[in-house]
């Protein structure tokens, strides 16, 4: 399996919004540790995406 962006789902209205609300949360949290977060969920997510399509038998073409 690759590593990289290439990998992650786009973000989607909801993360940006996820992530604006806890980059200006009055708790501080890390910078990196949220952009992490994102990054794991959205590769989890992708993983998601292709398990779920591979189930059904969709061709490759579908992964991406």
């Amino acid at each position: 399996m690759r590593n990289g962006s290439s990998q992650l789902i786009h973000l989607s209205l909801a993360e940006i919004r996820r992530l604006i609300t806890r980059l200006t949360n009055r708790r501080p949290t890390p910078v990196g540790h949220i952009l992490h977060w994102s990054t794991w969920r959205r590769r989890r997510q992708h993983q998601a995406r292709i398990s779920h399509y591979k189930r059904r038998g969709h061709s490759p073409w579908m992964y991406t």
